[in-house]
């Protein structure tokens, strides 16, 4: 996974997943955006965070559009991949608050605002981009043969993520995490990234009471 040495740690008490959530959710409402649920096959989920982008701007009418998805000619290094993405609107106006992170395996930090701050982590390897974030704490878990379980009898609901136990700094966590090629156009590394940080929140949504406060 993407994060093995991550550096100074923050003092106090950590956020967990469900803060982000709540921060996102907090957020959204303030802006005036109302929540609606669709159904669509996996491999349009990232056609559908365009246009759910595209929707939280004022009236479009018939004005939304698509982005094309195309691969790169050659595949992405971490750094490579960090300077394409700090070059983005996302990064410029803080929607996305990068940092490179060295260690054995570097990786990028990404915190993104629109979801309360949640850190997302990419890291290449091998002809692999990795994206992963923390779901879970796993002593924070209530009943972890039930948990796992429950996860595994729900991975319909997680389209192009999966859920695994790792080791950071000396603690066991939940995490979630997807792989795509590295030679994925920066377009879909960013649509990788939204998919997963949406992933985040619908695992929160259904295992919460699962979890310790």
């Amino acid at each position: 996974m993407p994060r093995k040495t991550l550096g100074a740690r923050p003092t106090g008490k950590p956020k967990t997943s469900a803060d982000y959530v709540r921060q996102m959710r907090e957020r959204l409402r303030e802006a005036g955006l109302v929540k609606r649920e669709f159904w669509v096959l996996p491999e349009n989920v990232a056609a559908l965070r365009g246009v759910e982008k595209a929707l939280r701007q004022p009236f479009l009418g018939d004005r939304v559009k698509l982005e094309g998805f195309m691969t790169q000619d050659s595949n992405w290094t971490v750094n490579s991949l960090f300077n394409a993405l700090a070059e983005l609107e996302l990064a410029t106006t803080g929607e996305f608050a990068m940092q490179l992170l060295a260690g054995e395996q570097p990786s990028i930090e990404i915190k993104l605002s629109e979801y309360g701050g949640m850190p997302v982590y990419v890291a290449v390897a091998g002809d692999q981009v990795l994206v992963d974030a923390t779901l879970i704490e796993a002593h924070k878990v209530k009943d972890r043969a039930a948990f796992n379980d429950l996860v595994l009898r729900n991975r319909d609901l997680f389209p192009l993520s999966s859920v695994g136990i790792e080791q950071v700094a000396g603690t066991e966590i939940y995490c979630m995490f997807g792989a795509l090629s590295a030679a994925s156009s920066l377009t879909v590394i960013v649509q990788e990234v939204h998919t997963l940080a949406e992933n985040m929140v619908r695992a929160v949504e259904a295992f919460g009471d699962h979890f310790t406060a």
